[in-house]
């Protein structure tokens, strides 16, 4: 038989003892109590109480010492493109589709639908966060909207500006690369973006589609927006339907539908704009929710991990508690029958119950102890992101507020 330990550390690992937790026979471990020698000393006899009673505190140590005492925070308001670096952090990647078809060449307000566009666009990219990435993509700007150029227009689609950081300077050089040109080829420009996502999943993905019109090279928009939507990328796709007839809105918004995302219809320059400035008041709202929302959550967290901690370690209501105060009992009762059975003298026996209680104390004070020093931890770590989370809110409302 091994000596006993003295330090607590230590008598955490002793056991596990012949007949300790589901183990405990009294009528077997009395007979192997009656097999001891006579006129045991108190030392020798808690010697033998811990070879055969110690319970098996190990596991459950293992756990309080490696309690996870981390809250999980969501990236922010679900499909916006501001995300807290606080948070899990994900990609932020927007994607934009431009039509250049012929069409875009009219006029509103007295400037080219294409002109009022790209500003749109060369504003809306230059609100996003700096940790997001943006990518312009063009289509039906080669051939003509004539009938013998189709087939060229109706393959062309180009990215103009790789899926990068957004640089103002480079992004405004993209947006003059092409003029108004061709045919609507809006299923193929979609089929694209797939591919300029790829590698993305598990990203932020958003695709934004900017259109004066249906698709008008045959393809099928619906299921290809459809097929973005459920693939692993799982962008959501958003079109805005620029000065579109009623049957265009409709063939859009089914197109915006099928790729998870919502259809916005606009009339000129002011409506454009004020889609814009909505998607931002949206924001604003959202990211006001979220932050009272993630704080709420942070708290019903902060509860569940008291709850377990509690499981744990919590004076007679914790696994680790109950177990000390079965050690102490089944201890308590063995050195009794011990004395009784002339195994060792009462003088002997009240040397062994003072080992017995100190151990007993000191596994208490150890549970106590390490029960404080983690539950400090967690309500710690809660307010720490709690306050970045209120500050993140605030800061993010107030930079869409001045925007």
């Amino acid at each position: 038989i091994k000596p006993y330990a003295t330090e607590v550390e230590e008598m955490l690992t002793e056991g596990p003892g012949v007949f300790a937790g589901e183990n405990y026979d009294k009528e077997k471990l009395e007979a192997e109590l009656m097999k001891l020698p006579s006129n045991l000393t108190g030392e020798k006899a808690y010697q033998y109480l811990i070879h055969y009673l110690a319970e098996d505190y190990e596991p459950y140590v293992k756990k309080l010492d490696q309690f996870d005492t981390t809250y999980e925070v969501g990236a922010g308001p679900e499909g916006t493109v501001n995300q807290p670096p606080e948070a899990q952090q994900k990609q932020i990647n927007v994607v934009v589709l431009l039509d250049a078809s012929g069409s875009m060449a009219g006029r509103v307000d007295g400037y080219t639908k294409m002109t009022l566009a790209k500003n749109a666009i060369l504003r809306f990219a230059d609100s996003l966060p700096e940790q997001a990435h943006v990518s312009l993509r063009v289509y039906g700007h080669e051939g003509s909207n004539q009938k013998k150029d189709k087939e060229v227009s109706c393959k062309s689609t180009e990215q103009v500006y790789p899926l990068t950081p957004f640089k103002k300077d480079s992004f405004e050089q993209s947006l003059q690369k092409f003029q108004p040109t061709g045919y609507t080829p809006i299923a193929l420009a979609i089929e694209k973006a797939a591919q300029d996502l790829n590698g993305q999943d598990g990203n932020n993905n958003i695709v934004y589609i900017v259109s004066d019109g249906i698709e008008t090279c045959g393809g099928d928009p619906v299921t290809a927006a459809k097929s973005l939507h459920t693939s692993n990328i799982r962008p959501i796709v958003n079109i805005i339907g620029f000065d579109v007839d009623k049957a265009g809105q409709q063939a859009l918004k089914e197109v915006a539908e099928a790729g998870g995302g919502e259809y916005a219809t606009v009339e000129d320059d002011a409506d454009l704009r004020e889609y814009f400035d909505q998607q931002q008041r949206e924001l604003i709202d959202a990211w006001f929710d979220w932050g009272i929302d993630t704080s709420l959550d942070l708290n019903k967290q902060l509860l569940e991990k008291r709850d377990q901690l509690e499981k744990l370690a919590f004076t007679g209501q914790g696994i680790l508690n109950k177990m000390q105060e079965k050690e102490y009992d089944n201890m308590d009762n063995a050195v009794r029958f011990m004395q009784e059975k002339g195994k060792i003298t009462l003088y002997e026996m009240d040397v062994a119950s003072k080992l017995i209680m100190n151990r007993s104390d000191k596994i208490d004070r150890y549970l106590r102890k390490r029960f404080y020093e983690i539950d400090e931890i967690l309500r710690d770590n809660m307010f720490k992101i709690d306050e970045m989370i209120t500050e993140k809110s605030k800061k993010e409302r107030e930079k869409l507020e001045g925007e």
